[in-house]
Formats: C-alpha cells, structure tokens, sequence
C-alpha cells in the first residue's frame, strides 16, 4: 500500500471528503487492500462510512491513495468502532470526461508483456504490465515507444492459457519513469467482459485475503 514496511505499523491520515478526517495506522495490508486500526474514537460512527470514497495519506511524506472504506462487522451484527478496511480505487489512465464505468476498475498486474509496434516486420518489445482494467493498460519498459503509437499488446491473465492479444495505443508516455499508458481499442463485447470479470475476481480475492487475516 503506502510504504507499509513489514516491522513497524504505518501511521496515516484518512480523508473522507465533507463528512470526516481520522487518524489511523496501517495494520495489515495485500495488494490493493488494507486494515486501519483507528488511533481515536471518531466522531461519525463508522456505519456512516461504509462505501465511503476516502483518500490515505502517510503522516510522513508526499504519497496518497484514493480509495472506498468499507465497514467491519463485529459480533452480534454491529459495526465495529475501532477498524476500517480500504479498497484500493478505481484509477483511468486518462483524466475521465464522465462518471467513472464498471469496466474502468483498475487492478495491479505485473506481467511479462510482449509488444509489437505497427510497422514492425520481425520482433517485438520486451516489458511489463504495472496495472489493467477493461479500457487500458498501464506499462514499463517500452521507452521506445511515444505517445499516439498503434500496437499489438500480448500478455497473461492468470495463466498461459488466459492469454490477452488485443490492439492498443499510447495514450500517455511517462519518460522521467520510462512507463507507457495504453488505451485498448477494438474490444469486443467478450473481450471487455473477460478482462471485467478479471479485474473483479482480483478484487474480491484480495479482500477476502484481507478479511481471512482479521478473522
């Protein structure tokens, strides 16, 4: 998550936008979840925040996350008072122009990843996916390319046999970190669907990792 480092609990600040500012520290965390342990009683009730868009910020340093808090249930069907858990969010490549669609879920994804520039006869380039959702993916290692480049991207899902091909084109070129944001094009219907069902079974996954570690 945010510099969580494996001996010492991070200390953060949440930001719930026009309803609440807590203090925290970062119990446990998976990738693309977290628990906070609440440092001070706070003074909205946290059923209140449950689904709540929330931003963490480290108490130290210039880092952020934006992401949705989700209440913990307690015995007897209640709320507990003292945790929240953290999904990680939803983050486009581009800036959106609209709400936010299902399928723009962004996830974590470090894969091999081969690419093939138009124009190329023979080879390819050698890099690796950082993060996807249904509409684009995010790369490293293809400094080659610039933005408005067409290529084919080809890279795994879960295994060998979940291969993605899909076309795509740049949208974004970080040079100062050398990663590359693609938008994917000529999805069809099954294919966006595909990469949607990805995306969210990831997501799931890693909350109930989170929730299987406070039980």
């Amino acid at each position: 998550m945010i510099g969580l480092r494996r001996d010492q609990d991070e200390r953060v600040r949440v930001l719930v936008p026009r309803v609440a500012t807590l203090e925290a520290t970062v119990v446990r965390a998976v990738t693309g979840a977290a628990e906070l342990a609440l440092t001070a009683t706070p003074d909205v009730p946290l059923r209140f925040l449950h689904r709540r868009k929330a931003t963490i910020v480290p108490l130290t340093g210039d880092d952020r996350i934006d992401g949705r808090l989700l209440a913990v249930p307690g015995p007897h069907g209640r709320v507990r008072d003292d945790l929240l858990h953290f999904l990680k969010a939803v983050v486009p490549l581009a800036p959106p122009r609209a709400p936010q669609r299902r399928d723009e879920v962004r996830i974590d994804l470090v894969r091999p990843v081969a690419l093939i520039p138009d124009g190329f006869k023979v080879g390819w380039l050698n890099g690796f996916t950082r993060n996807v959702s249904a509409g684009g993916v995010l790369i490293a290692g293809a400094d080659a390319l610039e933005a408005g480049d067409r290529l084919r991207v080809r890279f795994e899902l879960d295994d060998e046999d979940d291969l993605i091909d899909l076309l795509a084109r740049v949208v974004r070129a970080d040079d100062a970190w050398g990663l590359r944001g693609l938008r994917l094009e000529r999805l069809t219907d099954r294919e966006r669907e595909r990469i949607v069902k990805f995306v969210f079974a990831r997501q799931r996954r890693a909350l109930a990792e989170l929730r299987s570690r406070t039980a």
